[in-house]
């Protein structure tokens, strides 16, 4: 069977009627066991896209466990706009972290096919750490 790709969709637009806030909250647990700020360089890309400050850029990564980090990362999208909330679910396409973001699309249904890789966002913010 051949797909047209043409028809999947490659970026998602959330509800106006719904807020990011609730699709953290429902998604919470998950984010916080799934998210990676301290390898990927989502921290950085968020950063470089004017999502997050610097001072809550080092508070999130100063923090000594993955789990409080994205504790912290969490709390600070609940304060962004709805807008700012999209250029992190782009940046988890950038920092290879599409699967976290397949299953927040998953909640809407829709189908996504994304062609980012982990590599293409640590060399675009000139993460230097090697794994």
């Amino acid at each position: 069977m051949k797909l047209d790709i043409s028809c999947f969709i490659s970026v998602a637009d959330y509800d106006e009627r719904s807020s990011h806030t609730s699709i953290i909250r429902e998604h919470y647990v998950f984010l916080l066991e799934t998210l990676d700020v301290n390898f990927s360089g989502l921290v950085d890309e968020l950063y470089s896209k004017e999502v997050v400050h610097a001072t809550e850029s080092h508070d999130i990564i100063a923090e000594m466990t993955s789990f409080r980090a994205n504790e912290k990362l969490l709390s600070v999208l609940s304060r962004k706009s709805p807008q700012q909330f999209q250029l992190f679910l782009e940046a988890l396409d950038n920092c290879g972290q599409q699967h976290v973001r397949n299953v927040i699309d998953d909640r809407r249904g829709l189908l996504v096919i994304y062609s980012s890789s982990f590599y293409a966002c640590r060399s675009k913010v000139g993460f230097k750490n090697k794994l």
